[in-house]
């Protein structure tokens, strides 16, 4: 007799590649789209640079404006803004001024304030120069005044006195879906268990491990299906305007350190 040709078992052998298919295509898809949302992110990064160089710059032309300086920054990251139509993350691109123009109309744009999150688009803080370096009964500080560009012998340090330091967080709406909320947990340490970080947990931490939002807009947002992370960049530009002390709120501290 002669031996039977062909495979002897063709059903266990499809049934191990069906589990197979659904072990690997689930991570190869998230590859795909985690290579994809990180890119834009490397994109929005860039142009958060960008963004904070065109803020300082507006800033050090009017007086240190925390409004002039964001709205620079929306102006420069508006390819980058998008909003939820319902479907997800919708981002309209700009080819034209009359596109611009368009999007710029868009709700919440102009107002520099997300319609459907309680965040800002763009928010521009101020790092410097700080309360201290000048005295309490001063008003208005000459940008061009020797005196506050420089020490008694030209200390680099007095110098930052007339350097108008600031950041720019650019809040990104990441708008691939299933990449989004693996990056924005993975990003905010949500799956990490609490002894692994070797201290203890903050009660705003704990409550975000939970599942809460502890006031926290990002896992408010997130709560909601908006995955938001902030993207931060900084920028010094030497003052080309008067300082109005009583009008523009100097930090006593640097706030630019951010834990998240």
């Amino acid at each position: 007799m002669r031996a039977q040709c062909g495979n002897p078992h063709p059903r266990r052998e499809s049934g191990q590649a069906a589990v197979e298919s659904a072990i690997v295509l689930p991570l190869f898809v998230f590859l795909i789209l985690g290579i994809l949302q990180l890119g834009l992110m490397h994109q929005a990064r860039l142009m958060t640079k960008y963004a904070a160089y065109k803020a300082v710059r507006a800033g050090s032309l009017h007086n240190a404006s925390v409004e002039k300086m964001e709205r620079a920054a929306v102006a420069v990251l508006l390819p980058l803004v998008s909003q939820d139509r319902g479907g997800g993350e919708y981002i309209k691109t700009i080819t034209s001024a009359s596109d611009f123009q368009a999007k710029w109309a868009w709700p919440g744009v102009l107002e520099n304030q997300m319609p459907d999150a309680n965040l800002k688009y763009a928010k521009v803080t101020i790092c410097g120069p700080l309360k201290d370096a000048f005295p309490g009964n001063m008003k208005e500080v000459d940008f061009d005044d020797p005196r506050w560009s420089t020490g008694d012998h030209g200390a680099w340090r007095q110098g930052e006195r007339t350097k108008l330091r600031i950041q720019v967080t650019f809040n990104y709406r990441m708008p691939i879906p299933f990449a989004n909320w693996v990056i924005h947990a993975a990003a905010r340490n949500r799956q990490v268990p609490e002894l692994l970080r070797m201290g203890k947990t903050s009660g705003s931490l704990k409550s975000l491990n939970r599942g809460g939002t502890g006031g926290d807009p990002y896992a408010e947002a997130a709560s909601r299906g908006l995955y938001i992370l902030p993207i931060r960049a900084t920028y010094t530009m030497r003052m080309q305007s008067n300082l109005y002390l009583g009008k523009n709120e100097l930090p006593s501290s640097n706030p630019c350190v951010f834990m998240f």
